[in-house]
């Protein structure tokens, strides 16, 4: 492109000069001057400096004007029509429209007084160039609107993937908590009611049975924390399995309704963890009771419920824990756009817990 302006400023130069008589030659070549200099600094002037283009196009148009003036047999006419057509491309609608009327009628004029046949066919051209600057003005108007939704679609692009990265840490950190916030507070009861035991006296059979519950709840905790982890980050494994697994350690009676399909990470979480909170919540209310888990894959949601058929006998860990284990669940429910209700079914019917969330 360099090389083709650089070669048609040279011609049109050569042609400026030559076909005007020998005693103007040196005028026409400063008027060519001129409006190559014109149309140099509106070039060069940026999308932000509108003034300097206006400038620099009136400069051009001048040159080619007073070409004209020169000698009417000149390409004058030429240079005046490319700087209408340069305007009409790259000038704001306000700006270039009256420079096209008065470049165009400063030639109308000018060929009026040295050569009033070119009339028509220099407001021809002029509006030949107008037609030529307005389509091409159109299409850099199409590109820079397609390059700025380019530069906000990757800006969107990029706010989201942010966004997924916050939520997924948000995720990772809320699970943490809760499953620690729960186990250390457990093991916390143990431990201070093994202090207790030692400061009064008691047999060591005593204090080392809440030192081993303390420990099983430490290992539980760092068990369902990796489980956590694993789940949130999809590296896991089918719920319908996980749901399996827990269900036979528990000796507990498993159907599953419709057909098993993968799930979102943290509606499989919410699954697993609801499960595995009313079975811990069976050992320790009512131990020994019989325990059915139902698993239902349903159009557009799943379900799981576990019930038992209720304990007359009490465990030793009916008193430990927080208590706020299905309260949690029932708020990460809701915050998935589900709902989880526990309670008991009727007087002897045991102990209920359902969840129901979307896939």
């Amino acid at each position: 492109m360099a090389l083709g302006r650089t070669a048609a400023t040279i011609a049109y130069a050569v042609a400026a000069v030559v076909v005007v008589p020998s005693h103007l030659r040196w005028v026409a070549l400063l008027c060519t001057a001129v409006a190559f200099a014109g149309a140099a600094y509106s070039w060069r002037a940026g999308i932000d400096q509108p003034v300097r283009r206006v400038i620099g196009l009136v400069v051009m148009a001048a040159g080619g004007h007073a070409l004209y003036v020169v000698d009417p047999s000149s390409p004058g006419w030429l240079l005046a029509g490319i700087a209408i057509s340069v305007a009409l491309a790259v000038l704001p609608l306000p700006v270039a429209v009256p420079f096209v009327v008065v470049t165009a009628g400063t030639g109308a004029l000018i060929a009026e007084l040295r050569n009033p046949a070119a009339i028509v066919p220099l407001l021809a051209g002029c509006t030949g160039f107008a037609v030529l600057g307005a389509v091409v003005g159109a299409s850099r108007q199409r590109a820079d609107q397609a390059e700025r939704l380019l530069v906000s679609e990757h800006a969107a692009r990029q706010a989201e993937a942010r966004a997924q990265v916050y939520a997924e840490r948000a995720r990772l950190a809320r699970e943490i908590h809760d499953i620690l916030a729960h186990t250390l507070s457990a093991q916390i009861v143990g431990l201070e009611s093994a202090r207790l035991l030692m400061r009064k006296g008691a047999l060591d059979d005593a204090v080392l049975q809440q030192i081993d519950r303390a420990q099983k709840l430490a290992r539980e905790g760092l068990d369902e924390t990796r489980q956590a982890v694993q789940s949130l980050r999809g590296d896991t494994r089918p719920t319908a399995e996980a749901v399996a697994e827990l269900a036979q350690s528990a000796n507990a009676t498993l159907s599953v309704e419709g057909r098993p399909e993968p799930l979102a990470p943290e509606t499989g979480l919410a699954v697993e963890r609801t499960v595995r909170e009313a079975l811990t919540n069976v050992r320790k209310h009512a131990p020994g009771a019989a325990v059915r888990i139902r698993l239902a894959y349903r159009e557009g949601r799943v379900e799981v419920e576990v019930h038992d058929s209720g304990s007359v006998t009490r465990s030793g860990l009916h008193d430990t824990g927080t208590g706020y284990g299905l309260t949690g669940l029932r708020e990460r429910a809701e915050l998935l756009g589900g709902k989880l209700d526990a309670g008991p079914v009727d007087e002897g019917e045991g102990y209920r817990v359902w969840l129901t969330i979307p896939r």
